[in-house]
C-alpha cells in the first residue's frame, strides 16, 4: 500500500493524540462506508497505514479498535484487518451514518432508511405528546419554534429543528424514543443541512409545517398531531429528493 503521508503527526500521548486517532477513523470509515473498501478488501497493515497518515502505530491501533467497535472491519491473525460485510455494520451508529449519507453512492438509500425509521416512530410520538406533555414541554417547543424563526445560520436553524424533534421525544415520556433521537442526531443534522438550503420563502413553509404539529399537541389533538408529523415527514423527504435531483443534473456533463 503506497499512499502519501497525510502527516497527522506522531500521536505521542496527549490530547493531540486523541485528534490523530479520530482523523484515522474518520478518513478510513468514510473510505469503507463510501465503497473504497469493500467487503472482504485488507484494510493495510499497521505500518502501512501509519506510513500513510504520518502518526506512530499506537493511533492505527486505537482507530481500529474503534472502527472495529463500530463492526465495520474485523481483526483476524494471520488474515490481517479486513472491511466485514455491510449486514455486520453498527447502522444505527451516528457516525456510520454520517458516513452513509454523506457517501455519493449510498447518501440516496441511506436518507431513504432514515426517513422510514422516522416515519415508523415520530408520527406516534407527537400523538402520545398530545396526550403527554407538559406545560413545560410545550415551553420547550414553542422555544425552539421561536429559535428557527430567528435563527440567522443554517447551523442555528439545525440545533432549534433538532430541539424541537427532541422536545416531542421528551414529552411522550417514553425513555426509548428519547434514545431514538440521541442516536440519530448526528444524522439529522446532515439531513436538515440539506433541506435548508432553502428560499426565504421556502422557510416560510418549513415554520409553518413545524407551527401545525406543534398548535396539534398544543391543543391536545392525537390524530391531527400524527397527521401534522406525517406532513412534515413527508414534505422534509421531498426536499431531500428535489434537492438529490438538482445534484444530479448539476453533475450531468455538458
Amino acid at each position: 500500500m503506497t499512499s502519501a503521508s497525510t502527516g497527522l503527526g506522531d500521536g505521542r500521548a496527549g490530547p493531540g493524540r486523541e485528534r490523530f486517532h479520530d482523523a484515522v477513523v474518520e478518513t478510513l470509515g468514510r473510505r469503507i462506508v463510501g465503497g473504497a473498501l469493500t467487503f472482504g478488501a485488507s484494510i493495510g497493515t499497521e505500518q502501512d497505514l501509519s506510513a500513510e497518515f504520518g502518526t506512530s502505530r499506537t493511533v492505527i491501533r486505537e482507530a481500529v479498535k474503534i472502527l472495529s467497535a463500530k463492526g465495520i472491519i474485523d481483526s483476524r491473525p494471520r488474515s490481517g484487518t479486513r472491511v466485514t460485510h455491510p449486514s455486520s455494520w453498527h447502522l444505527l451508529d451516528p457516525q456510520v451514518l454520517a458516513w452513509r449519507l454523506g457517501s455519493r453512492n449510498q447518501a440516496e438509500q441511506a436518507s431513504a432508511d432514515l426517513y422510514e425509521l422516522r416515519a415508523s416512530f415520530e408520527p406516534t410520538a407527537a400523538e402520545l405528546a398530545a396526550d403527554r406533555s407538559s406545560p413545560q414541554d410545550l415551553q420547550r417547543m414553542k422555544h425552539a419554534l421561536l429559535g428557527m424563526a430567528l435563527a440567522s445560520t443554517i447551523e442555528e436553524k439545525i440545533e432549534h429543528d433538532l430541539a424541537f424533534h427532541n422536545a416531542i421525544l421528551a414529552a411522550t415520556g417514553n425513555v426509548l424514543f428519547q434514545a431514538f433521537g440521541a442516536l440519530i442526531s448526528a444524522a439529522l443534522r446532515h439531513i436538515f443541512h440539506v433541506g435548508l438550503e432553502r428560499t426565504p420563502a421556502d422557510d416560510e413553509r418549513w415554520i409553518k409545517w413545524h407551527q401545525d404539529v406543534y398548535e396539534a399537541i398544543a391543543s391536545g389533538q392525537p390524530d391531527a398531531a400524527r397527521r401534522q408529523m406525517i406532513k412534515l415527514l413527508n414534505e422534509g423527504q421531498e426536499v431531500q429528493k428535489l434537492h438529490r435531483d438538482r445534484s444530479k443534473r448539476g453533475a450531468m456533463p455538458e
